[in-house]
């Protein structure tokens, strides 16, 4: 054997070796992915006080007040509105933030919210609201 030979046999194996180490992190990598993921439980919060009905600018108001009602700090907090009309169809939905993203919604803590949607000929509504779980 020559020595172009053993270079290229060293040169083989040592991207064998490469391979290895990168497929083995990038392996570890997506399965830490896969376990962030389902760590991120949704907390739903509870929402007092609301009001949907016309704005005195011709748009719907949406209002009421979340609540931490959990025992679990939050973040992300969102509230999430679809109008309907008379025969169940969806109007509009929206997803909205009502914390500020580096906030932290503590259990008892509550926040009001209001916002404007765009519809007409709306008979009724579904309102939800939830968070992330602070990890």
């Amino acid at each position: 054997m020559n020595v172009n030979g053993v270079f290229i046999i060293i040169g083989i194996g040592f991207f064998i070796i490469l391979f290895g180490i990168l497929l083995s992190q990038y392996v570890e990598s997506q399965n830490q992915g896969l376990l962030n993921s389902f760590n991120n439980s949704k907390i739903n919060l509870q929402i007092d006080e609301i009001s949907v009905g016309d704005s005195p600018t011709g748009l719907i108001s949406v209002n009421g007040v979340v609540r931490n009602n959990s025992t679990e700090n939050i973040e992300n907090v969102k509230v999430e509105v679809k109008l309907f009309d008379s025969n169940n169809a969806i109007i509009i939905e929206t997803e909205r933030f009502i914390t500020a993203s580096s906030s932290i919604f503590k259990p008892g803590y509550e926040s009001d919210f209001d916002f404007l949607m765009t519809a007409r000929n709306v008979d009724h509504y579904n309102m939800t609201s939830y968070g992330d779980k602070v990890q």
